[in-house]
């Protein structure tokens, strides 16, 4: 995914959200099966047992907002792996156009950005919330998005990550704009066709008046 220079954090945020979401696919459709040999049942079983197995997913409940709107973020943490993970990092971006009001669980809200520091058993679930309201947005801002990923201890690179888009005024408006430009063609080629009809008329009168005979004077 390339961002240029000239790129907003804002879009760049909700470029990252889209890149979330479209990934799975990428990777998929862009790593064929392996053909080399698979490994022996055992070895697969104990990798797969040491394997963390956490998921994570993010939601405010809104598919579209403006500004005032008073939001509340859940984000969510299972462990569905066969082992325990006794620590991990929870973090959701505050992307331009939020600002901060609260946290659940102690998150810490620093650089544009609220954190949590948690631990799962097998089968746990954990949830945490953030609140913030929607600021004035960018005009060319069409999406407000909230990104949160698991980090485990002494790594950079997050585990998992998810995203949530909402629709902001700005992709409405491009939407309505787009609408009236389609109604006004059609406006256009109604009152055209109309005139047409009226010509047709005026032409076909004409015609028949033409070929009336004329009554000779008594």
């Amino acid at each position: 995914m390339k961002i240029s220079q000239r790129t907003t954090p804002a879009q760049a945020t909700a470029t990252l959200a889209v890149g979330l979401i479209a990934m799975p696919a990428a990777m998929a459709a862009s790593h064929p099966p392996a053909t080399h040999p698979a490994p022996s049942p055992t070895a697969s079983a104990a990798g797969a047992s040491r394997a963390p197995g956490l998921t994570v997913s993010v939601s405010d409940g809104h598919v579209a907002v403006q500004a005032k709107d008073e939001l509340t973020y859940t984000v969510s943490v299972r462990n569905s792996g066969a082992v325990a993970v006794p620590r991990f990092t929870v973090s959701q971006t505050l992307s331009t156009g939020l600002e901060f009001l609260s946290a659940s669980d102690h998150g810490v809200a620093t650089s544009g950005h609220v954190s949590w520091s948690a631990g799962l058993p097998v089968g746990g679930e954990r949830t945490f919330r953030v609140a913030a309201r929607v600021t004035r947005t960018p005009a060319t801002l069409l999406r407000l998005a909230a990104v949160a990923c698991v980090t485990l201890p002494g790594s950079t690179r997050p585990l998992v990550c998810a995203a949530h888009l909402d629709r902001l005024p700005a992709a409405a408006a491009a939407t309505a704009s787009r609408s009236g430009h389609s109604a006004g063609n059609v406006l256009t080629y109604t009152g055209a066709g109309a005139a047409v009809l009226v010509l047709g008329l005026i032409a076909t009168i004409a015609a028949r008046r033409r070929g009336r005979p004329r009554r000779q004077p008594t």
